[in-house]
């Protein structure tokens, strides 16, 4: 199967092979199309694709042949997650309630990667609304785009709710791709499909042309086969830019402390190996390794009021034809592909009776309190102990799509609810085969050297291999 690049290239790799000739942006674009075309039946990464793409890789060609400055993803083709308008796509969310809406413009973050040059291939799949619909979502599911695969054992479960962002990274559809998250949903996925997953710091990505949940914790991220790709990525959609250091070796004096994370079971062998296996690396490279504790706080109470104003606004907004409020969102469960009497709408239901079962101002008192008790909490530990980032296991072994009771582990809680930035790096397999990730925590805004840390155990580990797409684990 002819692949887009080789398997380790990065961005810049891609740009410096574009500015000597051996490669144009066109050529680039048209092998992921390709790739796509080829690999998405299998893997159901892929929404819609751009049907302009080829004809915006041609315009880079053009300007770079003529000496034009380019900015600094030109050519580079990008997937963005299905729930972030993309001018002249629709933006589904992974719902048929949708599936004729159309935004008015582009989200900003979209604006900033148009800007640098990147081309914008097509949207990726999700689990349906970023698995806040019903109470148990079938992650990597949605009407629109189908059940996501693993790529690496394909009756796995790639986990979301970015699924399709993930997937297509992992496969290599694009050499980067856009997912968001409020909860996990860019890390968990990218923890279980073998990639790297950056989620920024609340606020340094705008959120402006998202589909929202709750603006105290949404945020998009980039999610790419390595570290450096998520900076280059970062350094374009970020609204204020610092310098990032990516070097081998980590800095002197290094301290980092170890979070097992929240469990569902004991039973966790692989992962506490992996675990203990980054534990051992970062030793060597000099770090100090401090055992935490971390709380984790529940939103889910105030998540209900806010999705309602949130999604409320942006349904008001957008245009075609589609639901204009929750209630008529609400209204759409009769479509049989929404499946609703099986799955439920349970959280839209619970966020329409929000605000009569409180006022919005107890609402607001509760997040206020629950931010700063998150922030408190965190800031505590990286005080106190010195730490420059908190190391956790990203996540369990992927379980078959159609299982419901498994062994799930996270450690997304408290930077989501903080809104502080987090990373995983591919570590390790569970039965050889299935991606495990370790996850990086920094302090608040201290995005760009919580990346540089992030690359120096990539770079001493160089974890990640190639999915292989095997139908089923080996007995």
């Amino acid at each position: 199967m002819e692949t887009a690049f080789f398997e380790r290239m990065t961005v810049s790799d891609l740009l410096r092979a574009m500015a000597h000739g051996l490669l144009t942006a066109e050529e680039l674009t048209g092998r992921c199309l390709k790739r796509i075309e080829l690999l998405n039946p299998l893997l159901h990464a892929v929404i819609s694709v751009n049907p302009h793409a080829l004809a915006e890789a041609r315009k880079v060609d053009r300007l770079r042949a003529s000496g034009f400055p380019l900015g600094p993803l030109s050519g580079i083709p990008v997937l963005v997650k299905d729930n972030i308008d993309t001018l002249g796509l629709p933006t589904t969310a992974g719902s048929e309630a949708l599936r004729h809406a159309l935004p008015h413009r582009d989200a900003e973050l979209v604006v900033r990667l148009r800007r640098s040059g990147a081309i914008i291939l097509g949207k990726a799949n999700l689990t349906e609304w970023a698995a806040y619909r019903s109470e148990i979502p079938h992650n990597g599911w949605s009407p629109v785009g189908g059940q996501t695969r693993n790529p690496y054992v394909l009756d796995r479960s790639p986990f979301g709710s970015s699924s399709g962002s993930a997937v297509a990274a992992a496969a290599g559809l694009a050499p980067v791709t856009i997912g968001t998250e409020t909860f996990g949903s860019i890390v968990s996925p990218s923890g279980m499909n073998g990639v790297v997953g950056f989620k920024p710091s609340l606020g340094r990505v705008s959120g402006a042309g998202i589909v929202p949940i709750s603006p105290y914790q949404d945020t998009a991220g980039p999610i790419t086969r390595n570290v450096a790709d998520a900076g280059a990525v970062f350094e374009v959609i970020a609204t204020s830019r610092r310098a990032i250091r990516l070097e081998p070796g980590l800095l002197a004096g290094t301290r980092i402390g170890l979070w097992s994370g929240v469990r569902k079971s004991a039973s966790h062998q692989d992962e506490n190996r992996v675990l203990a296996e980054a534990t051992a690396k970062l030793h060597e490279l000099g770090a100090t390794i401090v055992e935490v504790d971390l709380s984790v706080f529940d939103t889910s109470e105030v998540l209900s009021y806010e999705f309602k104003v949130s999604i409320n606004d942006y349904l008001s907004s957008i245009g075609g034809d589609g639901p204009h409020d929750l209630d008529e969102l609400i209204a759409f469960r009769s479509h049989p592909a929404e499946r609703t009497s099986d799955l439920g709408l349970a959280k839209f239901e619970r966020a329409q009776d929000s605000d009569m079962a409180r006022r919005p101002s107890d609402y607001l008192e509760e997040r206020v309190q629950i931010t700063e008790e998150a922030r408190d909490s965190l800031d505590r530990v990286f005080v106190r102990h010195r730490l420059d980032a908190i190391m956790s296991p990203t996540n369990g072994r992927a379980p078959e799509i159609s299982e419901r009771d498994f062994a799930w582990l996270h450690s997304c809680g408290p930077a989501a609810v903080g809104g502080y930035p987090s990373i995983t790096v591919p570590a390790g397999y569970a039965d050889s085969q299935l991606p495990l990730g370790v996850s990086f925590t920094g302090r608040r805004n201290r995005d760009e050297e919580l990346l540089g840390l992030a690359y120096s155990f990539e770079q001493a580990t160089l974890a990640r291999k190639r999915p292989l797409y095997l139908p089923t684990l080996p007995v």
